[in-house]
């Protein structure tokens, strides 16, 4: 627990810059990290745009602090997660590199890929695999930054939003469960289409604010929220429109399932419920059969828009 309350700060919504007043939809507390004590942070919904957003959110300078890169798992499932599950990470993984590479012309081995938020650089390994010739990751952790550099990629260090990135000169960018992190989405998404060359693809993964699913856990204890990570949320149409409105063509959005959405969420409520840490661990991304579970809640939702995660890929126009 900290010895202060995490410091916060008013912004207006992220979608369209409105400055409200926006209704509370959500609220709670770090369940998943645990760095902020019993504070809690509440979801505004924009009724113009359909964004959602943290309101007020964490400063810039909190961030180490709900980011510490020896407890934050994207740093860290390589080494520590389940066998059965890292095999199944890489599988979609790989799925994922195929779609993009479809969408290019270009010969893997003269493509250039920019993963944002790499983490672990388990998605750099799949780009990796299929012969992709540059691979750059940036990440906020200096020792994450270096650990990608030890893996033979290019690791850069900084927030995307401070970050200056090379005009046209990636054929890919990547950002998986990282816009609703960052905290000018839209200056981000500008960055992003300026770095890529004509024709480059950007691939997003976030969550998906009109998943079945949130509305089982929708006040407080869904794991989408990821209370106070997730700066801001969309559904499956408005985010494209923001894409489309940015400059892209959105050429792909699908919902894959997300057993993970789901047990995170059963982790809060066991939580919530005052369970003990060994029960309520049991659903989390290290339970295999568990997650095999839950993934089979998410076959129908996923197939119908309605999964808690979405995906898109779009084209620089």
């Amino acid at each position: 627990m900290p010895d202060q309350p995490i410091e916060v700060e008013t912004v207006s919504c992220q979608g369209c810059g409105s400055s409200g007043p926006h209704p509370v939809v959500a609220a709670g507390p770090d369940y998943d990290n645990h760095a902020c004590g019993d504070q809690e942070f509440s979801l505004a919904h924009c009724r113009r745009c359909s964004t959602f957003f943290l309101n007020p959110r964490p400063t810039a300078a909190m961030l180490p602090i709900i980011y510490g890169s020896e407890s934050y798992y994207a740093y860290e499932l390589s080494t520590t997660g389940n066998s059965i599950v890292l095999r199944a990470r890489r599988k979609r993984d790989t799925a994922k590199v195929a779609q993009v590479l479809a969408l290019l012309a270009t010969p893997p081995a003269q493509l250039s890929v920019l993963d944002i938020g790499a983490g672990d650089g388990a998605l750099l390994d799949a780009f990796h695999d299929a012969g992709v010739g540059r691979l750059a990751g940036l990440e906020i952790h200096e020792d994450a930054a270096a650990r990608l550099s030890a893996k033979g990629f290019d690791g850069m260090y900084g927030r995307i939003e401070t970050t200056t990135l090379p005009p046209e000169s990636f054929d890919v960018v990547s950002m998986i469960q990282v816009i609703e992190h960052v905290a000018e989405p839209r200056d981000v998404i500008a960055k992003c289409r300026a770095a890529l060359r004509p024709g480059g693809v950007l691939l997003l993964e976030t969550p998906n604010m009109a998943s079945w699913d949130r509305r089982f856990f929708r006040k407080r204890l869904w794991g989408g929220y990821h209370f106070p990570r997730h700066w801001t949320l969309w559904d499956i149409r408005s985010l494209p429109r923001l894409l489309e409105a940015s400059g892209f063509t959105v050429r792909h959005v699908s919902t894959p399932a997300a057993a993970v959405q789901w047990a995170w969420s059963l982790n809060h409520v066991a939580q919530h419920l005052g369970a003990p840490p060994s029960l309520a661990n049991l659903f989390g991304m290290q339970n295999p059969v568990i997650l095999a579970a839950l993934w089979g809640l998410e076959i129908v939702p996923s197939l119908l828009g309605r999964s808690a995660n979405m995906r898109i890929l779009a084209r620089r126009a």
